[in-house]
């Protein structure tokens, strides 16, 4: 397992660690913050696919229902 240096104490941990064993520090290597930004990313990409397939498939097909009423 390679290591790596805390930012706060700068002793070797675990590049997989969620908390520093020297210094108690939480989420020494941000493991949380790319979690939540690559979830950040992820929802992104699926909402603006909903809005294209929504405005470019259903929009269209809602406005030629209505023509023929």
């Amino acid at each position: 397992m390679p290591l790596v240096a805390c930012p706060v104490c700068e002793k070797q941990i675990s590049k997989r660690a969620h908390t520093c064993p020297g210094c108690g520090e939480p989420d020494p290597l941000n493991h949380l913050a790319k979690s939540k930004f690559v979830s950040f990313v992820f929802w992104t990409i699926i909402l603006v696919g909903a809005a294209y397939i929504a405005w470019f498939y259903l929009v269209p097909m809602l406005v030629e229902m209505l023509r023929h009423k």
